[in-house]
């Protein structure tokens, strides 16, 4: 985010639309790359878990509530009634390597 001054000279923070959505991108590819539980599906499968994993990254989530995230997706959620931790770990990893949203 940027500081921006409106035009009553208050400073709010400029969302950055643009990168956010590239973000956001990059968490869906790794999702379908990574991770994908169900194994082998449309590219839009995992959409609905984008949204909170992006925002728990973005509020500085602890590793483990992550993976307590995905826990409860694979193993709850998706009804597997199993949880590859491993894969897990993999997966944050490579969402931390992203970095903070813009």
């Amino acid at each position: 985010m940027k500081e921006a001054v409106t035009s009553f000279g208050i400073t709010s923070m400029a969302l950055d639309k643009e990168g956010s959505r590239v973000w956001r991108g990059r968490i869906r590819d790794i999702l379908n790359r990574q991770w994908d539980p169900i194994g082998g599906c449309p590219v839009d499968e995992y959409d609905s878990y984008v949204g909170k994993i992006a925002a728990m990254v973005r509020d500085n989530a602890t590793d483990e509530a992550l993976m307590k995230y995905f826990e409860w997706a694979e193993a709850v959620h998706m009804g597997f009634d199993r949880f590859d931790a491993e894969r897990a770990r993999a997966v944050i990893a490579s969402i931390r390597e992203l970095g903070t949203p813009p």
